[in-house]
C-alpha cells in the first residue's frame, strides 16, 4: 500500500509546474555527542570503551572472564540509560540474560599475556529485541537523546567567581561528571583554554550574562545552559555553601530553576556533600527528560497528522523520520497528493515526546487551525 502512494507522488512530481514553492527546511540541531558506541546502528543501545584487566590461571579464561564481566558492565549501563527506575533494571535484569541481546563486540585494543587479558572493547546491543522485550515485561522506558546542554560549573566566594580554577572541589567535580556521563542527557562543557578563560569570567557566568551565555552556547552548538553555581559564605566562623542550579535557553534566556524551592546549604567544604548536590541535580535533570520521553508499548494512542512536502525527496525524508522516531510504532498512509500526505500515528508515548522525537530530525509538530502538522522546523528557531 505504501509502495503504491510513493509511486503515485512520484508520477505527480513530474509536473513541476503543478507543485508548490519549495518549503524552507529548519534549524540545523547539532549531533548529540553520544557517550554511546557510534558503530551501533542506534548509538543509544551501545557502550563503547569498556576496559578490562583480568587476571586467572590462564590467558584463556582471563579473556572470557575478562570478556563477559565487560559485557555485564556494558548491559547495565545501556539498561540504566534506557529504564527510569532502578526497580526496573533489576527486574528485567533478573528475567533476561544479555546473550539474548547482544549484537556485536568491537575489540579496540587488546593483549594476551599468561595470566591476564587487557583490552578495550566497544559492545553494541540489538535494539529491536530489547524494545520487544521491555514491551512483553510491561515496562517503560525512554531512549531519545535530549538536545545538546552545556554545563556551567561556577564557585563564588569571598574572594570572587571563579569558573576555571582546576583545583577547586565543585569545578572539577562538574568536569569529571560531565565527562563519564552515560545517560541520555547529551551534556557537554566548554574547553578549558586560555581563550575561553578569558572571554568568559566567573564574574559573568554568576550573573548569567546573556551575551556571554549565548555565545558560550554557540561554541559548543547547544540548545540549552545549565549554570550550577556553588555559593560559599560564613555565619560567624562556619562555612555555608548555597547549591543553585538554573537552565537557560541557548540565547541566555532563563527557563527554570532546576533545584526549584529546595536548595540545599552545607554547612562544610567536603567533597561528599557536593557529590550528592551534584548527583541531585543531574538525577532531576535525568528524571525529568525520561517522564518527558517514556514510551509504554501496553498503552497506545492514535493521532492523525498532515506532513506538508514539496518534492518526492521531502516525503522519502518524513518517512525516514517516522520509521526512526521509537515513539511511533506504526503508521498509515490515508492520502498524498503534491501537497503532501495525511498520516495516521499509533503513538506508545505522549505528544510531548514526539515533538521532542521529531525536534532531533529538525521537524515540530504543530496545531494549524485544528489540524496537526508535521513539518520542517524554521532555521531561526
Amino acid at each position: 500500500m505504501r509502495a503504491a502512494f510513493i509511486f503515485h507522488l512520484i508520477t505527480l512530481f513530474r509536473h513541476p509546474s503543478r507543485l508548490l514553492a519549495v518549503l524552507t527546511l529548519g534549524l540545523a540541531i547539532s549531533e548529540p555527542a553520544l557517550a554511546a558506541n557510534n558503530r551501533c546502528n542506534e548509538p543509544i543501545f551501545g557502550v563503547a570503551g569498556v576496559r578490562i584487566d583480568q587476571r586467572a590461571e590462564n590467558a584463556s579464561k582471563a579473556r572470557d572472564v575478562g570478556i563477559r564481566n565487560a559485557a555485564e558492565r556494558a548491559f547495565a549501563i545501556v539498561l540504566d540509560r534506557l529504564l527510569p527506575t532502578a526497580k526496573g533494571q533489576v527486574q528485567f535484569m533478573a528475567a533476561h540474560d544479555l546473550d539474548d541481546f547482544s549484537d556485536f563486540t568491537h575489540i579496540v585494543e587488546e593483549n594476551n599475556l599468561e595470566q591476564r587479558y587487557i583490552a578495550t572493547l566497544d559492545f553494541c546491543f540489538d535494539a529491536a529485541r530489547l524494545r520487544q522485550a521491555m514491551i512483553a515485561a510491561g515496562l517503560q522506558w525512554s531512549e531519545l537523546q535530549s538536545p545538546p546542554i552545556l554545563v556551567v560549573p561556577v564557585w563564588k566566594g569571598p574572594d570572587g567567581a571563579r569558573a576555571w580554577y582546576r583545583d577547586n572541589k565543585w569545578l572539577a567535580g562538574w568536569w569529571d561528571a560531565v565527562a563519564s556521563y552515560s545517560g541520555l542527557l547529551s551534556l557537554r562543557q566548554l574547553d578549558r583554554n586560555l581563550i575561553n578563560e578569558r572571554q568568559f569570567r566567573g564574574e559573568d557566568l554568576v550573573d548569567a550574562n546573556p551575551v556571554k551565555l549565548a555565545a558560550a552556547a554557540s561554541l559548543v552548538e547547544a540548545e540549552q545552559i545549565l549554570v550550577v553555581m556553588a555559593a560559599l559564605d560564613y555565619d560567624g566562623s562556619k562555612p555555608v555553601i548555597t547549591i543553585t542550579a538554573r537552565l537557560f535557553d541557548k540565547n541566555g534566556q532563563l527557563l527554570t530553576d532546576i533545584l526549584y524551592g529546595d536548595q540545599m546549604t552545607l554547612t562544610n567544604l567536603d567533597q561528599e556533600g557536593l557529590d550528592e548536590m551534584r548527583r541531585k541535580i543531574i538525577a532531576k535533570m535525568d528524571s525529568s527528560w525520561h517522564m518527558a520521553n517514556l514510551i509504554d508499548g501496553a498503552v497506545a494512542d492514535y493521532l492523525t497528522v498532515f506532513m506538508p512536502v514539496s518534492s518526492v525527496k521531502d516525503w522519502a525524508k518524513r518517512l525516514t523520520a517516522l520509521n526512526q522516531v521509537a515513539v511511533v510504532q506504526s503508521y498509515d498512509i490515508l492520502s498524498l497528493d503534491t501537497k503532501g500526505g495525511q498520516v495516521v500515528l499509533r503513538l506508545v508515548g505522549s505528544r510531548e515526546a514526539l515533538g521532542n522525537a521529531l525536534a532531533a530530525h529538525k521537524l515540530e509538530l504543530v496545531d494549524d487551525d485544528g489540524r496537526l502538522l508535521i513539518k520542517a522546523k524554521p532555521e531561526n528557531s
